[in-house]
């Protein structure tokens, strides 16, 4: 059974070979495959809006009548959207930055959140 682990004959012992190159490279998270760097995400969350029965109900009439048969969120994003095209350039900006405002909130409320 001891001589399963000795392999080849002991009159022939190789030496390691000692001229071994190592080159070493610092790499990110996401060159490695482990994905972005959450600092920069802002996270994603279900939220309610109370709207009234007849905004719900056209909304979903919506959503049900188009090609794709979307999701209610889907059809405001798209509302959304098609009504942010009509704004003029200095309204766009105000609210780019009222968007942005909100986006960091809750960024720092879920990292509160999270912890």
């Amino acid at each position: 059974m001891g001589g399963l682990l000795k392999h080849g004959n002991d009159n022939q012992v190789k030496s390691p070979d000692k001229k071994v190159n190592v080159n070493v490279s610092s790499i990110s998270r996401k060159q490695a495959g482990f994905g972005e760097d959450s600092a920069e995400k802002i996270p994603t969350f279900d939220v309610n809006m109370r709207v009234d029965n007849h905004t719900r109900n056209a909304v979903l009439a919506l959503s049900k009548v188009t090609a794709d048969k979307r999701s209610a969120s889907e059809m405001v994003s798209l509302m959304i959207e098609s009504y942010l095209e009509s704004l003029t350039p200095q309204t766009r900006d105000t609210y780019d930055e009222l968007v942005s405002m909100m986006e960091t909130k809750d960024k720092l409320d879920y990292k509160l959140k999270s912890k």
